[in-house]
C-alpha cells in the first residue's frame, strides 16, 4: 500500500490556507502525493491538465465552483480511471449529506474532523482504487 500512496495523486480544495497547509502536512507525513487549491475551480483547472485519483474538496466556496458542482464535472467527464472524491463540510444535516451522495461523492467528512479520520479514509480510498483498477485489467486482459 506504501508504494501505492506515493504514486496516486491527491488534490485538496479548501478555503483556508491554514486548513490546506495543516491537511497537506498530515497526508504528506503519511506518504501521500498532495497538491491543495484555494478553490474547486482551481482544482477543476488543474484537474483538466493532470488528474488525480482522490479528490478531498469543501463542499461551499465563495466564488466559482462549489465542491458539488465540481463532483457533477467530474462524474460527466472522466468515469475512468475512476476518481475517489470526498466532501469536507460542516453542513450536517442528512438531507445535505443525501445531497453530496447524490451528486457522486464517495465520502462525506463531517467538520471538525481529526487529520487520522482523513488518513484512514484516505487509505480506504486507495484499496477501493486497487480493487476497481485490478478489475480494468483483468477485463482488459480476457
Amino acid at each position: 500500500m506504501w508504494e501505492l500512496q506515493k504514486k496516486i495523486q491527491i488534490y485538496i480544495a479548501a478555503k483556508r490556507q491554514d486548513d490546506r497547509s495543516h491537511l497537506v502536512d498530515s497526508m504528506i507525513v503519511d506518504g501521500f502525493n498532495v497538491t491543495a487549491f484555494a478553490s474547486a475551480d482551481d482544482l477543476w483547472r488543474q484537474f483538466q491538465l493532470r488528474s488525480a485519483r482522490i479528490i478531498v474538496t469543501e463542499r461551499r466556496f465563495e466564488f466559482g465552483l462549489s465542491g458539488l458542482d465540481m463532483v457533477g464535472r467530474i462524474r460527466q467527464q472522466q468515469p475512468w480511471p475512476y476518481v475517489y472524491v470526498m466532501v469536507m463540510s460542516s453542513m450536517n444535516r442528512m438531507e445535505e449529506i443525501e445531497q453530496g451522495l447524490e451528486a457522486g461523492v464517495d465520502d462525506y467528512l463531517l467538520k471538525p474532523f481529526n487529520p487520522i479520520q482523513l488518513r484512514a479514509r484516505a487509505l480506504v480510498a486507495l484499496r477501493w482504487l486497487s480493487y476497481l483498477d485490478s478489475l480494468g485489467t483483468d477485463s482488459a486482459a480476457g
